[in-house]
């Protein structure tokens, strides 16, 4: 069977077009996190998250609770299996990481986290240059909820009157992010990735030191 799914070029960096795509190799590794949401090893296969979350509605744009509770994106914080293998704990971050390392190659190492104000950091900066090397980040809302970054792109700065031509680029940039919590937590409802609706992906605004999540702050990255 022909693939037909193409990359969303909106986004500079995309790891979940790098993990979920172009990688083929199978992601085993924390597999004992998911024996009951996926009793079946789906998520073992790459390409079948990259499915779940650009081909089937009801996984990825799941509408009702119950919905929530069946969908299988491999970082969704509420798949009742997930919480009874959790004992109904919330485990945002936590889950994040375990996302990151069973896909995307980060250890099993306690990340190192850092203050996007801390002086003399460039948060924006590190991030992009982490994403390039296909190295995905872990970000704060003040310690409450956690995302984790895998794409970015800049956003663009108005062409003076009468001007024509390509948009160039601010300083400022978006990033696209992984999201344990349907529809966010105080953030974006929903975002359209590759073309299709999606409760689990979200954007972060950086604007200068400021980053903002929805009506949340980020106050550190990790990796």
């Amino acid at each position: 069977m022909t693939d037909k799914h193409t990359r969303d070029y909106s986004w500079e960096t995309d790891l979940i077009w790098h993990y979920f795509h172009e990688v083929t190799t199978p992601a085993n590794t924390w597999a004992n996190w998911y024996t009951e949401m996926d009793p079946l090893g789906e998520l073992s296969n790459r390409h079948r998250v990259y499915e779940l979350l650009v081909d089937e509605a009801d996984h990825t744009y799941p509408g009702t609770q119950e919905k929530v509770g069946k969908s299988m994106i491999p970082w969704n914080q509420n798949n009742a299996g997930f919480l009874k293998r959790v004992g109904g704990a919330l485990w945002c971050g936590s889950l994040v990481k375990i996302v990151l390392v069973r896909y995307m190659g980060w250890s099993s190492k306690e990340p190192t986290a850092r203050d996007i104000k801390a002086k003399g950091f460039n948060a924006a900066l590190w991030t992009i240059n982490n994403l390039k090397r296909n190295v995905p980040v872990r970000a704060s809302l003040g310690g409450h909820h956690y995302v984790g970054i895998v794409g970015h792109r800049c956003r663009g700065k108005p062409l003076p009157p009468g001007m024509q031509g390509p948009e160039v680029c601010s300083p400022d940039n978006d990033f696209l992010c992984i999201e344990p919590w349907a529809f966010g937590i105080n953030a974006t409802d929903s975002i359209k990735y590759a073309g299709k609706n999606t409760g689990f992906l979200g954007i972060i605004k950086q604007t200068g030191t400021v980053w903002t999540y929805g009506t949340e702050l980020i106050g550190w990255v990790e990796t």
